[in-house]
């Protein structure tokens, strides 16, 4: 069972990777009945269970601080695949690189990412917290673990949040080394 201190823990391990910059990401998880999203504002690094926001699968905030802006985001995720529990929100480096280039990231360059992560596509751009960038991650939502945000970011999901967060973890490690395949490439030409 998660609860608001594994958010807590997430967002802990988000500021400590540098994946997220001043009160950037998001974290979330849905127990089949509540919503529990990261506070609007908040550094990952500095959030209070009392702060973390509780909604109804449709939106209404039922407890909490103000939720984050792109809680849309979340519950398009929930409403789409069943089977999921946990979203986190980030922006590393490198990830979020492939993002602004309007690239997304091929599994196969690595093994691990084959069989812990699969592709991760890129969805076209919504302004972030808006309806069309919640709308933008829908048709993804089943097939695949996470996705990048076109000149935004990464969001991976999963049955619980440590797994939603090590989808995090292996798409930035995968885009880090195509990253480098690529300046490896180049500098041998």
């Amino acid at each position: 069972m998660m609860t608001k201190a594994d958010i807590i823990e997430i967002g802990k391990r988000i500021y400590e990777k540098n994946y997220t910059a001043a009160h950037d990401g998001n974290i979330s998880f849905y127990d089949g009945k509540t919503v529990f999203i990261t506070p609007s504002g908040v550094s990952k690094g500095f959030m209070s269970e009392d702060g973390i926001s509780e909604l109804t699968i449709d939106g209404r905030v039922l407890n909490g601080a103000v939720p984050s802006s792109e809680y849309k985001m979340h519950l398009a995720v929930y409403k789409n695949n069943p089977s999921v529990h946990a979203v986190v929100h980030t922006h590393p480096v490198y990830a979020t690189t492939f993002a602004c280039m309007g690239k997304p990231l091929k599994s196969e360059v690595l093994a691990e990412a084959v069989f812990q992560l699969g592709d991760i596509p890129l969805a076209e751009y919504g302004e972030p917290g808006t309806e069309k960038a919640a709308q933008s991650i829908v048709p993804y939502c089943v097939d695949y673990n996470g996705v990048l945000l076109e000149k935004h970011g990464l969001v991976t999901w999963g049955n619980t949040l440590n797994e939603a967060w090590f989808r995090t973890e292996i798409a930035e490690f995968l885009a880090k080394i195509t990253f480098n395949i690529n300046v490896g490439r180049s500098l041998s030409e």
